[in-house]
C-alpha cells in the first residue's frame, strides 16, 4: 500500500510493526465505539480513553512520499527558568523527579511526508499516523512500549536516559540517567500492584540500552501477573499518563507540568494501543507531531532531576529532535 493514499480519506489509524506481529497494520473505517475496542487512545490530558473500532489488517508499506526537511523551530523561552523551579522543588522535597517538555513547530508538510521523514532511517516500533473522526490528526515515530498484556500478564518497558549513538558509555556510566530510569522503574511497579496479583510485580532486567538511528535509550522491564477480571483498559487506567513522562511522584510531577508548561501536550505523550480481546500493546506517544490550522508542532522534553543542568537537557532535548532530521 502506498503511504501517499491516506493523505485524504477516512479516518484511519496506520500503525507500526511493535503493535502487530512485525509487521505494518492498518484500522480502516475508524469509527467511535462504547465496548469490545479495536483500538484506544488517550491525550496526555485525557484521563478516559477514546474507544475506535474498525477493520484491521497487515500491509506491505511503500513510503512514496518524499522525506521533507522539516526545520523544527524549537521554543525554549523559560526554560532555564522552569529547571531551576524544579531543581528548587527537588531541594524542598516536593518532587524528585519532574518531565518538563517543549514544542516545537515544524514547517508545513503533508501528513505522508511527515511520516516518510520520521521514519526515513527504519519504521519505528510504535510508529503511528493517526486522524480521529473527531478531526484530530497526530504522526508519531515513538520507540517506546507503554505496556503490553497477554496470558494473564502485563509488562512495561520505561525508557529513560537518552544519548547520542557514539556516546554509549557516557550514557552507561551517567549516575544520573541511572537513578532517573530508577524512579520511573519504581513508579511502574507501584502503579500496577493495584491491577495485579500481589506480589506478582518484578523488575526482570533493571536496566538495558535499545539503539535507534539516532540516539541510544536506556530501558528497564516491568512485569506483573494481571488480577481476575483485569484486562488492558484497566491496566491503562493504572498507567496513564506514563510514568516515564510525568516524573515522580506522579501526582505532584503532574502539578509541575501544569504550572511551568504553557500549553497542552495533547497526542504527544499519550497513550495508544491495539486491543484484541485480553491481549493488548499499547505505545507511548513521544517523538510526537500534533497537526494544527497552520502546520504541525511537534513535542519534545526530558526529566529534570536535582543534578540536571539547563543546558544538558537542552541538549538530550536536540538529540531527541534528530527524530526529525
Amino acid at each position: 500500500m502506498r503511504l501517499t493514499a491516506l493523505d485524504r480519506g477516512a479516518p484511519f489509524a496506520l500503525l507500526g510493526p511493535g503493535f502487530g506481529l512485525g509487521r505494518p497494520v492498518l484500522v480502516e473505517d475508524l469509527r467511535e465505539v462504547t465496548r469490545a475496542p479495536l483500538l484506544a487512545y488517550a491525550s496526555f490530558e485525557d484521563r478516559r480513553p477514546t474507544l475506535l473500532g474498525g477493520k484491521a489488517q497487515p500491509i506491505d508499506l511503500e513510503l512514496d512520499a518524499a522525506p521533507q526537511p522539516l526545520d523544527p523551530a524549537l521554543d525554549d523561552r523559560g526554560y532555564r527558568e522552569a529547571v531551576e523551579a524544579i531543581r528548587e522543588a527537588i531541594a524542598a522535597g516536593d518532587v524528585y523527579q519532574v518531565c518538563h517538555t517543549l514544542r516545537a513547530r515544524l514547517r508545513p508538510a503533508s501528513g505522508s511526508e511527515l511520516f516518510a521523514t520520521l521514519c526515513a532511517r527504519g519504521l519505528p516500533r510504535f510508529a503511528a499516523w493517526v486522524r480521529l473522526p473527531d478531526g484530530t490528526e497526530f504522526v508519531s515515530a515513538s520507540p517506546e512500549l507503554f505496556f503490553e498484556t497477554g496470558q494473564g500478564r502485563v509488562r512495561a518497558e520505561p525508557m529513560k536516559g537518552t544519548a547520542r549513538i557514539d556516546e554509549a558509555g557516557k550514557l552507561e556510566a551517567s549516575e544520573k540517567d541511572r537513578a532517573e530510569l530508577a524512579m520511573i522503574t519504581d513508579l511502574l511497579r507501584n502503579d500496577l500492584t493495584p491491577v495485579c496479583r500481589p506480589r506478582s510485580v518484578e523488575v526482570p532486567c533493571a536496566r538495558r540500552f535499545i539503539e535507534l538511528p539516532y540516539a541510544l535509550q536506556a530501558v528497564s522491564d516491568v512485569s506483573g501477573v494481571l488480577a481476575d477480571g483485569k484486562g488492558p483498559l484497566d491496566v491503562l487506567a493504572a498507567l496513564h499518563p506514563g510514568g516515564s513522562v510525568t516524573g515522580a511522584p506522579k501526582k505532584a510531577a503532574l502539578e509541575f507540568v501544569g504550572k511551568l508548561e504553557t500549553t497542552p501536550r495533547g497526542a504527544y505523550c499519550g497513550a495508544l494501543g491495539l486491543i484484541d480481546g485480553d491481549r493488548s500493546v499499547f505505545g507511548l506517544l513521544i517523538r510526537t507531531a500534533s497537526k494544527t490550522a497552520d502546520g504541525w508542532i511537534y513535542g519534545v522534553g526530558s526529566g529534570v532531576v536535582y543534578d540536571s543542568n539547563a543546558e544538558a537537557e537542552l541538549e538530550e532535548i536536540r538529540v531527541k529532535l534528530g527524530a526529525l532530521r
